[in-house]
């Protein structure tokens, strides 16, 4: 069975509180028995000085083992808690107050004796119990002299093997119901307890995980489901998390969006270019099956106006698919660009000139501003020459007769300069203005221009700028004009 992860913290936290608490419960004992311990030894440290002081036989040095045993025996009657050993001065045990079968060892180490007497040990201080070879018990001792001889010493085990089983079973049996009634109630507290805490701290984490699933049914459309509204500034890592996530998820949404309408243009474009494909090349091959099929009919004059409007119509053609061709280049992403300082003024010059024909056949009046000027631009100077070729086609094509335009140089700060495209011409209208860099777009100033061109070289121009790593703007009054801006770095980028 697959847990969530509040199980499994709920699970893992109970298992640490219980080996917590069975590690406290066991040094709770410890310490309850270490207690117990010191306090009934230092109840009778003086039993044993007192029964070595108040016994006549032990009083003067002399003993008799048969009357010692049997007052050992009284005494352990009296007080059955209690076991009596009289030690010779090395340790051997002489004569005790229990049966002999019950003896394990014959002699009792001193050391901890010595240190009772002396008070050199912090209570409670262990012996030898004669009736284990490993066990220790707390203990009274007093030394046993003749005079000025040690004779030995009278060994009194405080808690004797009798006591100790009484007392182990008393403890036993209430201890069990105890300790099971607190180990059941802590165990069910805590288990309470930690289920409402996780219960609290893994809600963001499960409500994240509905947003997920719920977004998962629905292809991450988020306009089909309803998600959390998580908070940016909260102070909780989920809510900062769930957040990121709804960021993400509109940008993925926008992303897609995006997607879908580049789609519908490519389809709208893919329409377009296939009947701007199809008319130049029906009326080709129309031309070129009227040569074949009557070419002995066909006058000389006839002849050579339907060659000259089939060349018409193939160069119509090879214009688009070049222009087909270079905008896919550019949208590829894999166009290398060659860098080069050389003189903006001179490149306007030259591309100018190509355009002399058209200039003076519509009696335009094209001005560079300045006509000189020493203003040197770093950029790829085949690319920005088809830029330049490109503004300045559309400003001939929508600049009627004896109109203007005009090329102006602006050097600004930071090692950039300004280069302005500017005509008195048919304009955009305002809301024309963001689509006129779309492919096959046509603004309604195209209406009345009776040149065939494909509508793709603002495409292509503003495609071109951007991998110059530079923008081109527009601003245009429909009837007066309109004017491209972009800029230009003089010196190459360190």
């Amino acid at each position: 069975m697959k847990l969530s992860l509040y199980q499994r913290l709920s699970l893992s936290l109970l298992l640490v509180f219980i080996v917590i608490f069975i590690v406290f419960y066991f040094w709770v004992v410890q310490l309850e028995q270490k207690t117990r311990y010191e306090s009934k030894q230092r109840l009778h440290l003086s039993l044993a000085a007192s029964l070595a002081r108040d016994n006549p036989l032990l009083q003067q040095g002399v003993y008799d083992n048969t009357a010692l045993s049997n007052l050992f025996h009284t005494l352990m009657v009296l007080g059955p808690s209690f076991e009596f050993y009289f030690l010779d001065p090395q340790g051997k045990i002489i004569t005790h107050s229990i049966a002999p079968s019950l003896i394990k060892r014959q002699n009792v180490n001193l050391t901890p004796l010595i240190q009772l007497t002396q008070n050199q040990a912090t209570l409670p201080v262990y012996g030898d119990d004669p009736q284990h070879l490993t066990r220790k018990k707390i203990f009274t001792t007093a030394p046993v002299f003749n005079g000025n001889v040690l004779q030995g010493y009278l060994y009194v085990i405080v808690a004797s093997e009798r006591y100790e089983s009484a007392f182990s079973r008393l403890k036993s049996n209430n201890q069990t119901e105890i300790s099971v009634v607190l180990v059941m109630g802590t165990i069910i507290f805590l288990f309470v307890l930690l289920l409402a805490i996780f219960a609290y701290f893994t809600r963001p984490l499960r409500r994240l995980n509905l947003d997920i699933q719920a977004l998962k049914q629905v292809d991450f459309d988020k306009s089909k489901v309803k998600l959390t509204p998580w908070m940016a500034n909260s102070s909780n890592e989920v809510h900062q998390l769930g957040y990121a996530f709804l960021q993400l998820i509109d940008q993925i949404n926008e992303q897609f969006s995006l997607l879908q309408k580049s789609d519908s243009k490519r389809r709208e474009l893919l329409a377009d270019i296939s009947h701007d494909l199809r008319t130049p090349l029906s009326s080709l091959q129309g031309y070129i099956e009227t040569l074949s099929l009557n070419k002995d009919t066909l006058s000389e004059q006839q002849r050579e106006k339907f060659i000259e409007i089939a060349l018409k119509n193939a160069y119509q053609l090879k214009g688009l698919i070049d222009q087909l061709f270079e905008l896919a280049h550019l949208e590829g992403g894999q166009v290398s660009v060659h860098l080069e300082t050389f003189n903006l003024a001179e490149i306007l010059h030259d591309v100018v000139a190509k355009f002399s024909l058209q200039i003076r056949e519509k009696q335009l009046k094209i001005t560079i501003k300045p006509e000189r000027s020493l203003i040197q631009v770093n950029s790829d100077i085949s690319k920005l020459e088809r830029v330049l070729s490109n503004l300045i086609e559309n400003s001939i094509r929508h600049t009627p007769a004896n109109g203007e335009i005009e090329l102006e140089i602006t050097q600004l700060k930071n090692n950039q300069c300004q280069l302005k495209i500017s005509d008195n011409g048919n304009g955009v209208k305002a809301e024309e203005l963001p689509y006129i860099f779309d492919p096959r777009y046509r603004a309604s100033n195209a209406m009345q221009d009776k040149q065939k061109h494909t509508g793709l070289g603002l495409a292509i121009t503003k495609k071109l700028l951007e991998i110059l790593n530079t923008e081109i703007h527009v601003e245009s009054t429909f009837g007066k004009g309109t004017s491209f801006t972009f800029l230009l770095n003089n010196k190459p980028d360190a």
